[in-house]
C-alpha cells in the first residue's frame, strides 16, 4: 500500500499564511456600491449572473460591478471590471462587496459578513436529474461545501413551484425563495436579432444554414458512453422533416467541457462559448439527454428531442430523475433508428400542447422579467445599507 505523502513545512506555512490573510480580509468593511459576480467558478461571462449584471448596467446608479474570471483576455461590457478568479485579489473583492451573485455552490473560503447579501442563482431553472439532498451518493466534501454555502445564502428564486419546493427542502437552505422569472430566460422569450447574428458570426454559420444544438449533460462515472449520437445522420433526417440544411453546435456540460467533441463534417465544437442561452436563442432544434436545458429551450416553442443510449446504466450509476420520460413533453430515443422515427413523426401542435400541460404540472410561470426583478432587489439591499449607515 502506497504511503500517504505528508505535507512539507513549506505547504503548511503557505496554508497558515492563507488563513491569516483570510482572517484579515474578513475584517475589511463592505462597500455599498460593489457587487461581485461568478459564473461556474470563473468560467466565462454567462448564465443568470450575466443578465443581472447587464440589467444593472442600464440603471442610473454608481455601481462597481466585478466579474471573477479565469481568462483575463475575455471581453466584458464597459462598466464590468474583470478580476482573476481564485487569487487573493478575488477574495479581497468578495470581502469588500455589498452583494455576491453566484450560480453554483461557491468555493468561497471567506465568511460572509452580516452586512453582505448573497444571491444564489443556481444554474438551471428546472432540472430532470435529482440533485443536492435528493441525489444521494454525494461526496462528503461537497455536502460540507453545500451546507456552508446554503447557510450564507440570503436569496434563491425560481420560475416554477416544483423547483421552489426543492430549494426549501433539498438544498440545505432555509431562507427566502422568490417566485420570479430567471434572468437568462428573457433572451429565449424575446430574442434580439443581434444575438442570433452574434452567434452565427462567432461560429461562421451562413444565414441559410439551420442550427441543431446538441447539448448532452455530463457523466461522472460512465464516461463518454452517453455521447454516441450519429450527428451526421441527425442532420440528414432534420433536413428531411423540417427542410433546409443543418449544421450542429456541439455543447458539452461545463463540468466536462475540457473533453474533446466530435469534429466531423457539419459539427462545430461550442463548449467554449460562454453563454449557453445565446446558443439556444440561435438554435432551431435541440437534442439533449438528461440536461435541464431542455426545459429552457422548451420556452422558445422549438423542437426538443431526447437521445439517451445509456438510460438503464445512467439511472443505476449516475443519477435518478425527478420525472419519468413519459411525463416529459419530449420524445425519447435510445438508438438512432428510434431518434429518426421521432424526428420524422414530430407534430408541432401535439408538442405545444404537451409543453403547456407540463408547465402546468410543475407550476411554471416565466415572463422573461427576472433580470429586472433581481436588479431591483439588489438595489433595494444596497440602498437599505446606505440608509442604515
Amino acid at each position: 500500500m502506497k504511503k500517504q505523502r505528508k505535507p512539507c513545512w513549506l505547504e503548511k506555512a503557505y496554508w497558515v499564511a492563507c488563513e491569516k490573510i483570510l482572517c484579515f480580509l474578513a475584517l475589511l468593511p463592505a462597500r455599498d456600491h460593489k457587487i461581485v459576480f461568478d459564473n461556474f467558478g470563473g468560467r466565462g461571462y454567462g448564465c443568470d449572473p450575466k443578465y443581472i449584471a447587464e440589467e444593472l448596467l442600464k440603471r442610473d446608479e454608481d455601481l462597481d460591478l466585478v466579474w471573477l474570471t479565469r481568462s483575463m483576455s475575455e471581453e466584458f461590457p464597459k462598466g464590468i471590471r474583470p478580476v482573476r478568479y481564485g487569487g487573493i485579489r478575488a477574495v479581497y473583492e468578495q470581502a469588500t462587496a455589498r452583494v455576491w451573485v453566484d450560480n453554483f455552490k461557491s468555493g468561497i473560503r471567506i465568511r460572509k459578513k452580516k452586512d453582505q447579501y448573497y444571491i444564489q442563482t443556481w444554474h438551471s431553472s428546472l432540472g430532470l436529474k435529482k440533485n443536492e439532498q435528493d441525489a444521494g451518493r454525494l461526496d462528503r466534501a461537497y455536502v460540507r461545501k453545500a451546507v456552508r454555502d446554503a447557510s450564507m445564502t440570503d436569496l434563491m428564486y425560481s420560475n416554477n413551484a416544483f423547483r421552489a419546493d426543492k430549494y426549501r427542502n433539498s438544498f440545505w437552505y432555509h431562507g427566502e425563495v422568490m417566485r420570479c422569472g430567471h434572468p437568462r430566460n428573457g433572451v429565449l422569450l424575446h430574442t434580439p436579432p443581434a444575438v442570433i447574428r452574434k452567434v452565427r458570426k462567432h461560429f461562421g454559420i451562413p444565414e441559410e444554414k439551420r442550427i441543431l444544438l446538441y447539448a448532452p449533460t455530463f457523466r461522472s462515472k460512465t464516461g463518454g458512453v452517453g455521447y454516441r449520437l450519429d450527428i451526421g445522420a441527425c442532420l440528414e433526417v432534420l433536413r428531411d422533416r423540417f427542410g433546409g440544411d443543418y449544421i450542429c453546435l456541439f455543447r458539452m456540460h461545463p463540468n466536462v467541457a475540457y473533453q474533446g467533441t466530435d469534429c466531423s463534417e457539419g459539427v462545430i465544437p461550442a463548449s467554449d462559448y460562454p453563454d449557453m442561452q445565446e446558443l439556444m436563442a440561435a438554435a432551431d432544434v435541440m437534442i439533449t439527454d438528461y440536461s435541464g436545458s431542455m426545459f429552457e429551450f422548451m420556452l422558445t416553442g422549438r423542437p426538443v428531442f431526447l437521445f439517451a443510449g445509456d438510460v438503464a446504466r445512467y439511472l443505476a450509476e449516475e443519477r435518478e430523475l425527478y420525472f419519468t420520460f413519459g411525463e416529459l413533453p419530449f420524445s425519447l430515443a435510445e438508438d438512432k433508428t428510434q431518434l429518426r422515427q421521432n424526428i420524422l413523426a414530430f407534430d408541432y401542435e401535439a408538442y405545444r400542447t404537451a409543453c403547456r400541460q407540463f408547465m402546468e404540472l410543475v407550476g411554471m410561470e416565466e415572463d422573461g422579467e427576472g433580470a429586472r426583478v433581481l436588479a431591483d432587489r439588489i438595489l433595494e439591499e444596497i440602498h437599505k445599507g446606505q440608509t442604515d449607515c
